[in-house]
């Protein structure tokens, strides 16, 4: 029992790999003589006990073996995280473990706040940072929520951001493993981080300090009070004040609180120049024993300083290594990026679009028409990015409010959050709506429906049919109204699908909500709204870029044919291949230039394709259906879907969804329950599988399927033109 909890004063050197990098550290730097808060560490071989001693690992390597982590999208990633961390909060710890954790977490705290944090092997060194990676809780009292955050601090482990970090470093992930240190909590008057070497300046260093405790600088919540000092002198070369002081303190019940400063505190610089001089040499000390720079935290208390931990100071010049810091979002900075995105940028992507709409490209000359292409090519490009830089990070709001339901009411489906954000009213609901209500009216109106049937369409259905190809025809697969003739037919055909009924009664909005105390119950509300918005405007937002870019196409649409006539009127034949934009250009200014055909990738033959009996995904939208596969590789496709069948494509986009009234199941190559494909079946209620990267290639249009939404495989029953 010893190897699985150590307290600080029992740590040695051999127990480097047990206790982690971090507890190492600090153990380190307290034989220096410098102060450090008494801690006790719940090892790595606990960890590992806690793995062996039900079928938790066996849990982890199926949820892995899914899909290659290397092929994973961050939405699948998050999948695969989200249902791990599950099994780690809802997995009983063994008896024996459980019984030590207690006994001395009660002899070395009892009521005492602590800061329970991650000492990974690994972690924090010169290799590898993992700098906000794995989680830390602060101000948590009593035994009971102590283990619960050693809980979450063990299943950080296998969060979406580590899986993304080791992946990208090529750590082993599977045989990782998490000591815990669970650390009285100093509940400092100043606190702040030191660079013993400027990242600006590699002569100087920077020391930040602000009021209260470290987490809202390292949250960068709180904007620090910030000094330059030489290396070689110790002299202050500069000192900036903030804009404002403000500081985290602890709260009443757990975690911690942003406060507002009085008048006294709000002037007052948090260190005279003695106690930057003290930290000045506190840095140089550790540097010249861990031979490196550092990065260290320290808080003061009264006239103590102590260092919370001291890390290397990394550095890459790779910058996709720091991505996984975009997974890690607060509230507040997903209320700016919510207030950005519908108040600045929705409102302008309609502006650009209704502009485009009412230039007439038919009354250009080649040239003009040239340029007009140009210019839609940036635009839509200027929206592409903006979609990934501001749109794409909002999604994690979504992803945020996921996690905090799941660790707050434990249930036993981990998806059981989306059943409270769906109903939000997404456009391409609305919009199907609307296609329903016309479906309905041929329906119920025999004479209608022949008149559809032979392409006639007038009075009220004519007009809404005029009024749906207005609002919606942009999206790119609508060659023309026959097309939406044909899908209302289809749809008017069979009858109409029902969507799911909530049957809760917000039942699960009051548990939820219920669950925190009272202090804590708006922020929960605000946190609902939040993931209720990113969910609407993860869909949304793509029908307002599909919107910007059909104009683009239509551009090119409309080049295309004056060069197809072009070529009829010289006595050629009319051309009917695809041609990339800038061969379009080239023509448009050269009256005799011939344009290159646009290779195409020729589809596999049937014969070419995988046999296979049983192919597994990701569980993204729950039910259990059989019916016959419609495999869409071009867009028309989707105008063959036929209704009842179970729909398999790459991906699906919102601008793709106005089949979904036909469909049964979903079968899609990207994976993730935050992709447009899982939120639309969920919708639905459509059974849906994504994360499939051969589901085209395995799969042909009229094999018989069965899908199993909730454990994500995909049953393929009779291959097409053979017998089984």
């Amino acid at each position: 029992m010893k190897e699985l909890v150590i307290p600080f004063e029992e740590i040695q050197k051999e127990h480097n790999e047990l206790i982690g990098s971090k507890a190492f550290s600090l153990y380190t730097i307290a034989a220096e003589g410098l102060q450090v808060p008494p801690f006790v560490c719940i090892t790595t071989k606990a960890y590992e006990m806690f793995l062996d001693s039900s079928i938790l690992r066996g849990k982890i390597t199926m949820e892995l073996s899914r899909k290659d982590v290397k092929d994973m999208r961050w939405e699948e990633m998050w999948d695969t995280s989200l249902r791990i961390r599950r099994h780690f909060l809802n997995t009983a710890i063994p008896e024996a473990l459980e019984m030590e954790m207690r006994r001395q977490l009660n002899k070395f705290f009892g009521d005492l706040p602590v800061v329970v944090r991650s000492s990974a092997p690994g972690e924090d060194s010169s290799n590898t940072s993992f700098a906000g990676l794995h989680e830390s809780y602060v101000n948590v009292k009593g035994v009971d929520p102590i283990i619960k955050h050693i809980r979450l601090v063990w299943a950080s482990l296998w969060s979406d951001a580590a899986f993304l970090y080791r992946e990208e470093l090529g750590l082993d992930i599977e045989h990782s493993s998490m000591a815990v240190m669970v650390q009285e909590l100093v509940e400092g008057d100043v606190s702040g981080i030191i660079f013993s070497s400027s990242p600006d300046n590699t002569e100087q260093m920077a020391i930040e300090a602000v009021h209260g405790l470290n987490k809202g600088l390292v949250d960068g919540d709180v904007e620090p009070d910030r000094w330059i000092v030489d290396r070689g002198s110790g002299h202050i070369v500069q000192h900036t004040s903030p804009s404002s002081r403000e500081l985290v303190t602890r709260s009443r019940d757990t975690g911690t609180i942003l406060e507002k400063t009085g008048v006294e505190i709000a002037n007052s610089i948090p260190l005279d120049d003695d106690y930057v001089h003290r930290l000045y040499e506190i840095a140089m000390a550790l540097e010249k024993r861990f031979g490196m720079p550092q990065d260290i935290e320290w808080t003061r208390k009264g006239e103590d300083i102590f260092v919370l931990q001291s890390r290397p100071i990394t550095t890459t010049g790779d910058k996709k290594k720091l991505w996984y810091l975009s997974l890690r979002r607060t509230m507040d900075n997903l209320g700016e990026l919510r207030k950005r995105v519908e108040n600045e940028l929705i409102p302008e992507m309609i502006k650009d679009e209704t502009v485009l709409k009412a230039i007439d490209i038919n009354d250009m000359n080649n040239a003009e028409l040239a340029e007009e292409i140009m210019r839609r090519d940036e635009l839509h490009e200027k929206w592409k990015q903006r979609y990934i830089d501001e749109f794409i990070p909002f999604a994690h709001g979504m992803r945020m409010f996921g996690q905090v339901y799941n660790d707050v009411i434990r249930p036993s489906n981990p998806y059981e959050f989306m059943d409270l954000l769906s109903g939000s009213g997404l456009l391409s609901v609305s919009r199907n709506h609307e296609l329903n209500r016309l479906a309905g009216m041929l329906r119920n109106d025999a004479t209608l429906m022949e008149k559809a049937r032979n392409n006639i369409i007038e009075d009220d259905f004519g007009e809404g049919v005029e009024g749906f190809f207005d609002e919606f025809g942009h999206s790119g697969y609508f060659k023309g109204r026959e097309d939406l003739l044909r899908l209302i037919i289809e749809l008017a055909s069979n009858p109409e699908k029902e969507m799911p009924s909530k049957a809760d009664d917000g039942k699960l909005e009051k548990r939820f909500i219920s669950a925190f105390s009272e202090s804590n119950r708006k922020c929960a509300k605000e946190l609902l709204d939040t993931g209720r918005t990113s969910y609407r405007l993860r869909d949304d937002d793509n029908i307002y870029l599909g919107r910007i870019e059909e104009q683009y196409l239509s551009s090119l649409k409309e080049a295309k044919s004056r060069i197809a006539a072009r070529s009829v009127n010289n006595g050629n034949d009319a051309m009917d291949y695809d041609i990339e934009k800038d061969e379009l250009l080239k023509a448009l200014n050269d009256g005799s230039y011939i344009p290159v055909k646009k290779m195409r990738v020729e589809e596999e033959s049937l014969d070419e394709k995988e046999h296979k009996r049983q192919i597994q995904g990701q569980p993204a939208g729950e039910g259990f259906v059989s019916g016959i596969a419609r495999v869409i590789n071009r867009n028309q496709e989707l105008f063959d879907v036929r209704f009842g069948e179970i729909l398999i494509c790459d991906s699906i986009d919102p601008n793709m969804t106005f089949v979904m009234p036909l469909v049964s199941g979903i079968v899609e190559r990207r994976g993730g329950m935050l992709i447009h494909g899982a939120i639309i079946a969920r919708e639905y209620g459509i059974p849906c599988v994504t994360g499939i990267p051969d589901a085209t290639k395995v799969i042909n249009t009229g094999d018989e399927l069965t899908v199993d939404g909730y454990l994500g495989i995909v049953t393929i029953s009779r291959k097409y033109g053979k017998n089984s």
